[in-house]
C-alpha cells in the first residue's frame, strides 16, 4: 500500500510540477473560501455559470467574483444541451456573464461538451449546435474554450463538419501519463488537461475537479 501511495503520489508530483494548477467548481463545491484556495498555489479556476437555456449555477456569482478578489484568473462554463436551441443557450450565457464583472477579453468562456443530459442527441446535432453557439459568440468572447473527454468528442460528435481547432482544448482524461488529445487538436495540443476529479485543495470542501496548463 505504501509503494501504491507513493507511485500515485509522484504521479500527481510529475503531472503538476513546473505546470500552473486550476481548479473548477459548481454548486456542488459548496461554499469556496478562496483565500485559502489562492494561498494553496491555483493559478486558475472556471465556475459554472449556465446549463441549456434554462439553468444558473446558484453559486456562480460568488465564485466568480471570489477568483476575482484573489487574483485568481477567471474563468466561466456553459454546459450544452445539444438538442436546445443555440440562440437561446447564447442568450442564457450572456445574461449570466452580465451579473459579474467578465472581461470578455481576457476571462475564460468554456463550453463543456458531454454526454449526460445529450443521449438522444445525434452526433451531428451536438456538432451543429456546438457551432453555431460558439459562432455567436467568439466576436464578442476572445478566449474560449471546447471542454471535452477524448472518447465522447471522437464518437459522439461529428467534429470533422466545422473548424473546431480555432478553439483552445480542455481536455478531461484521468489518466497517469499523458492525455489522449482528439484528432481535432491533434496539431496544437490542449491548453488546460484536467487529469482528476478526486482531489483537494485548502478551501474546497470534499472533492475537486484538478487541472493543470500545457
Amino acid at each position: 500500500m505504501g509503494i501504491l501511495i507513493l507511485t500515485l503520489t509522484l504521479a500527481v508530483a510529475t503531472m503538476t510540477s513546473g505546470f500552473d494548477r486550476g481548479i473548477d467548481v459548481s454548486h456542488h463545491n459548496g461554499d469556496v473560501t478562496w483565500e485559502k484556495v489562492k494561498s494553496t498555489g491555483i493559478k486558475f479556476a472556471v465556475a459554472k455559470a449556465s446549463e441549456g437555456n434554462h439553468m444558473e449555477d446558484s453559486k456562480f456569482v460568488v465564485n466568480f467574483n471570489g477568483m476575482k478578489k484573489n487574483g485568481i484568473q477567471a474563468g466561466a462554463y456553459h454546459y450544452l444541451r445539444g438538442g436546445q436551441t443555440a440562440e437561446s443557450q447564447v442568450a442564457k450565457i450572456k445574461a449570466v456573464l452580465q451579473k459579474v464583472s467578465f472581461d470578455p477579453d481576457k476571462d475564460v468562456l468554456v463550453i463543456d461538451v458531454e454526454e449526460k443530459g445529450n443521449e438522444k442527441v445525434s452526433a451531428d446535432q451536438m456538432a451543429e449546435t456546438l457551432n453555431a453557439v460558439l459562432s455567436a459568440l467568439k466576436a464578442t468572447y476572445k478566449n474560449l474554450y471546447i471542454y471535452c473527454g477524448p472518447y465522447y468528442w471522437e464518437d459522439k460528435v461529428s467534429w470533422r463538419k466545422y473548424d473546431f481547432s480555432q478553439y483552445k482544448l480542455w481536455i478531461a482524461h484521468y489518466t497517469q501519463g499523458s492525455p489522449r488529445i482528439p484528432s481535432t487538436w491533434k496539431n496544437k495540443g490542449y491548453t488546460w488537461w484536467q487529469y482528476s476529479e478526486t482531489g483537494n485543495v485548502d478551501g474546497v470542501k470534499g472533492n475537486v475537479d484538478l487541472n493543470r496548463s500545457k
